[in-house]
């Protein structure tokens, strides 16, 4: 098992690393401090997650702190025979703090078996953008992944906000079909809280919409290139963090 802890707090109105823990291979690179916010981006030294590999990621954004938490690179998901990898992601967001987390792509080789469970507990008056983005395999391998699962749940004031379950096995159901990728190979989601229903950029080779959740909205996305995804979401959301 692989961990990763940071815990931010505000210091004379910039965003700091507090304390921070970790093992191989997940790694923190140096933060970049930005107009509005402060950017963390978590690192990985190893080439992608094989069979086995399990990451317990913990991050506790502290009071009036606005924080981006980014990836290096896409996330591979390798070939497992039987015992496949996953993550536990557990966040807590302080008062007035605001959190953008936004890792790339997650691509799931052929024969791979991914599961994902993300615990996110807000304050009353905290902000939240999330994105989750997927592509069904690589080029010439799509949908030949075993099994791809996440669940994201979202508490604020205590109370459920938010909840989404994904779980696809292309031998149980065609995941290409009406009702999953209808012909695409990328879909992703993002989930926002403490802002109001954003308008769509638009972007071409992207197909979204977006509704309003419990609390919140979430936005869904289809297309055929996740960088496009990637670019489409990382745009809302900037946006919505530039207008506060």
């Amino acid at each position: 098992m692989s961990e990763f802890f940071i815990r931010t707090e505000n210091r004379s109105g910039k965003t700091v690393i507090a304390d921070r823990f970790f093992t191989a291979p997940l790694k923190i690179a140096k933060p970049f401090y930005r107009e509005n916010h402060t950017e963390m981006m978590m690192m990985s030294a190893g080439p992608g997650m094989l069979p086995g590999d399990f990451y317990d990621i913990k991050l506790e954004l502290g009071a009036s702190t606005h924080t981006k938490i980014t990836g290096q690179s896409y996330q591979k998901i390798f070939r497992a025979q039987t015992v496949g990898c996953g993550q536990c992601i557990t966040v807590t967001v302080g008062e007035n703090a605001a959190l953008f987390y936004m890792p790339f792509p997650l691509i799931s080789f052929a024969e791979s078996r991914f599961q994902s469970r993300t615990q996110i507990n807000l304050a009353e008056s905290s902000k939240l953008l999330y994105c989750e983005i997927l592509q069904a395999g690589r080029s010439g391998e799509r949908f030949e992944f075993s099994e791809y699962a996440s669940r994201v749940q979202v508490l604020a004031k205590e109370r459920l906000a938010f909840l989404d379950y994904t779980r696809l096995n292309p031998r149980e159901a065609a995941a290409d079909s009406l009702g999953f990728f209808e012909g695409r190979v990328c879909q992703g989601m993002i989930y926002g809280y403490g802002y109001e229903i954003p308008e769509l950029p638009d972007a071409s080779g992207v197909e979204a919409a977006v509704s309003a959740a419990r609390e919140g909205f979430c936005a869904r996305m289809l297309g055929n290139s996740a960088d496009d995804l990637f670019c489409f979401a990382n745009a809302l959301c900037d946006e919505l963090i530039h207008r506060g």
